[in-house]
């Protein structure tokens, strides 16, 4: 039994990195614009459609396809930001608006692919083998999850906390209009911010595909969790996405050991209830003044 639960902590931190890249992106879209992108999940499902699409129908190898479904998702976040997002950010009810914009964007973006590729799920070729490590064996493919992981992670905080981009995305986060005044780019800046979030999650969608299998709806059951991790973790914190998205996946790895799947999600769901009524700002979040 405790082989079996450390296997899992294991395979939820894999699962946990996942949700971690995918809340972390949604935090920066917060942080920057003050809004929900309700699409996020798909950019994630489009990730691992690209890298089906590379490595099952066109046989080229799993690295080109990952590359490609980077490039390709952030081409379509730019498309929905132009089209979706920028347009409505600034009129009267800008936060409500792209909230509905962007869920539109989900429907059409999740319809449009279930109606070409189909509702079956799709296995993509990622790395093959198996490290073992005792009773413990882990896929190259959930290495490179790791692995991929935490450089991303390394990469965002640099960007963020050392080079000019980072130094003006968090005068944005502050205040769009002291950043505006100080002469910084604040519709270049929300664009930035938006098509590098899509990427990560596109990037995320095609590392994890091999792992999950691709399926078209993929995409809106990391969503939820994303979201249940931005709000437990605080809206805007990375710090809280990172932790909250490592922790989830192993308590949803660890509770699929003894209970059906169905009644750890309504733990999860129940934890998100309890930390809304305890700490509605999040545990890394701040209390709005």
């Amino acid at each position: 039994m405790l082989d079996l639960l450390l296997q899992q902590a294991v395979n939820g931190i894999t699962q946990g990195m996942a949700y971690a890249l995918i809340a972390l992106g949604l935090t920066m879209i917060f942080g920057v614009q003050h809004v929900i992108n309700f699409a996020h999940g798909e950019f994630f499902m489009l990730g691992g459609l690209v890298a089906a699409l590379a490595t099952t129908v066109l046989g080229l190898p799993y690295v080109v396809g990952v590359g490609a479904a980077l490039v390709i998702v952030a081409l379509v976040a730019v498309l929905v930001d132009r089209l979706a997002v920028r347009p409505l950010l600034d009129t009267a009810d800008g936060q409500s608006t792209v909230l509905l914009s962007t869920f539109a964007v989900s429907l059409l973006l999740y319809q449009g692919v279930l109606t070409a590729w189909g509702p079956n799920p799709e296995r993509v070729e990622g790395l093959a083998g198996v490290l073992s490590l005792g009773p413990i064996s882990v896929t190259y493919q959930r290495v490179l999850v790791l692995a991929a992981g935490v450089m991303l992670l390394g990469l965002i905080e640099w960007v963020i906390r050392r080079s000019l981009v980072g130094k003006r995305i968090r005068a944005v986060a502050q205040s769009a209009y002291a950043a505006r005044v100080v002469g910084v780019d604040v519709a270049s800046v929300r664009a930035l911010t938006f098509l590098g979030a899509a990427a990560l999650a596109g990037l995320t969608g095609a590392l994890v595909a091999p792992i999950s299998l691709f399926s078209p709806t993929m995409g809106q059951h990391v969503i939820i969790n994303a979201f249940v991790v931005v709000v437990i973790g605080g809206m805007g914190s990375a710090i809280g996405a990172v932790v909250c998205g490592l922790a989830l996946g192993i308590l949803e790895a660890e509770l699929s050991v003894v209970i059906p799947q169905e009644i750890g999600s309504a733990i999860i769901y129940a934890l998100l209830l309890v930390a809304l009524f305890v700490r509605p700002q999040g545990l890394f979040g701040k209390v709005a003044r």
